[in-house]
């Protein structure tokens, strides 16, 4: 929990100066999930933040992934992932973050569910303006 706590100062920290709103509109660098709703708790011209809890048994649907995104695992998790026809089972640590680089397209039929007994939190940072970068391949 004490890593989780220093990024947070961090990225709050990095964020401090710029105007802070929240908006409701499509943004491509927000986190859409099909079956699993967010909160999106910051919103300015440098970063996205939005926060998960998917229960137990519970699947994200089918997405895609902007580039350019900070994951921070706030609970512990079992978790099914599912991509380009493989599948994949694996256990996250409160506190575990990640750096997701490039962009995963629907045509991957990308998704994971908690497949653990306790509801399952995490926060996804899109970076702009990195995340409005056009995904691999496209013109």
């Amino acid at each position: 929990m004490y890593r989780i706590q220093i990024l947070l100062i961090i990225l709050f920290s990095l964020t401090a100066s710029a105007d802070h709103h929240l908006d409701d509109e499509d943004n491509a660098c927000h986190m859409d999930y099909p079956n699993i709703d967010s909160e999106l708790l910051l919103e300015n011209d440098r970063v996205v933040v939005q926060r998960f809890t998917i229960q137990p048994g519970q699947w994200e649907g089918i997405h895609r992934h902007p580039p350019n995104q900070l994951y921070i695992q706030l609970t512990d998790g079992d978790w099914s992932y599912k991509s380009n026809g493989k599948t994949e089972l694996f256990s996250m640590a409160a506190g575990e973050v990640s750096w997701n680089e490039t962009s995963t397209e629907l045509d991957a039929q990308h998704e994971s569910g908690n497949v653990g007994a306790h509801p399952v939190s995490y926060l996804w940072v899109g970076v702009k303006p990195g995340c409005l970068a056009e995904p691999a391949g496209q013109d």
